[in-house]
This record gives structure tokens, sequence and C-alpha cells, in this order.
């Protein structure tokens, strides 16, 4: 069975799982500031150490792609890069937005709708996309303003769900009763299990050499 080393450093939350198939194990997380490049060491160690793993173990690395922090996701992709040249390891790169809508589905016991995941870009900007219970892509990523017609302009029929450091700014102007807002949901690393799984079975690995994060908007930061 494949061992995964998941990586999420695209808000202020840094976290790193180790997954087998499409279970998580292990997971540190620290949610209160930027000092992802000197977290991220630890945190590959401690979780390695506690499951007795090596890198010699990990048969693919998983790191979420962006939207997010520019910062962020350049230290952790350069940083996950850098563990797969030097140990011969694939590299996976995931949607973060889609990692948040895994988030999401956990925490709604899988129902069926529509999940809007939303990363705080600032002002009443968000990073957004529409994704179904399929986590099919409805609406691709896109930098959103928020307005009172957000949800109305979707133009979809169903329970609607929102979730992340941005879902705030769509509560503050207006909440549908049909708008659920997961006001729990957090980047973590071990949202990425799930899909890390099913692209590695299918052999679809990032090229490490061209590889960027998603800005969406370039050197946009997220605070």
């Amino acid at each position: 069975m494949p061992n995964f080393l998941l990586i999420d450093t695209s808000t202020k939350c840094c976290s790193v799982a180790i997954a087998e198939n499409d279970i998580p194990l292990i997971q540190k997380i620290k949610c209160d500031g930027y000092d992802h490049a000197s977290l991220l060491p630890t945190f590959v160690d401690q979780c390695l150490q506690e499951k007795n793993f090596t890198l010699k173990n990990i048969d693919a690395i998983a790191i979420s792609i962006g939207p997010g922090s520019y910062t962020g996701l350049r230290v952790g992709l350069s940083f996950a890069k850098a563990l797969c040249f030097a140990n011969q390891i694939p590299l996976i790169t995931i949607s973060t937005l889609e990692m948040m809508t895994y988030g999401m589905m956990q925490l709604t016991n899988n129902q069926e709708g529509f999940y809007i995941p939303m990363i705080d870009a600032r002002r009443m900007e968000v990073y957004t996309a529409t994704l179904n219970e399929k986590i099919e892509w409805i609406e691709k990523p896109t930098p959103t303003i928020i307005t009172n017609e957000f949800i109305n302009e979707k133009k979809i029929n169903g329970k609607i769900f929102v979730g992340g450091d941005g879902a705030f700014k769509l509560k503050s102007v207006m909440l549908n009763h049909e708008v659920q807002i997961i006001e729990e949901l957090i980047c973590e690393a071990k949202y990425l299990a799930k899909k890390t799984n099913q692209l590695f079975s299918q052999s679809n690995f990032a090229d490490l050499a061209y590889s960027e994060p998603v800005y969406l908007k370039q050197f946009a930061e997220v605070i």
C-alpha cells in the first residue's frame, strides 16, 4: 500500500500529514503565522519519526498548488520539490480549492449539493470556485469580489456549502437559508489524501522542473 507525504502552505496554516492510500495517519499543523519555511522540516521529521518512517517509505509527495498566499505557496512548493529531487520521489500537485472541497465534504458527511471554497484575498475579494459532491468543477478557480448578488449569479439549484477563511465575507452581505457556511473549515494537508491516492494510481505526476504555484493574481498575498 502506498504511503504519501502531504503538504499545505497555502494560507496562514502550515500542515504536514502522512497518509496510507487515502487514509490520513498523522498530521502536524500550526495556524498562527507565516513561519512555514521553519515549520516544514520540523513537521516532516516529526511525522516520519512518529510513524517510524524515513523518506524511503514515501511513495509520493503531494502539495496544494494554490491559489492562496504567494509566499506560502512558493515556500511550500520549493520545499516539496527539493525533497522530491533529493530522494527521487514523484510530486503530485492539487488545487487548494479542490483540497478544501474534500474537507468540506468530510465536515458535512458527504451531503449532495454545491461546494464553494473561499480563500481570503483582501478587502471583499476571495479566491473561489464551485464544485459538486462528485468533486467536479462547476466553475473554475477565479478571484471574485463578494457582493450581495454572489449566490444569485451562480444560477445553481440545490444546497450550497461555503467554507474557508474568506467565507465570512459572504456572511457579512447575505445569508440565504439555502447556504450553509462551514465555519470550522481550515486548510489542512490531510484533505489531500483522497485526491493524492487517485492521482498516484493513475501515475499522474507533476513536472518537477516546470511546476509552479497557481496564484490567479500575480503577487497576491493572503493576510
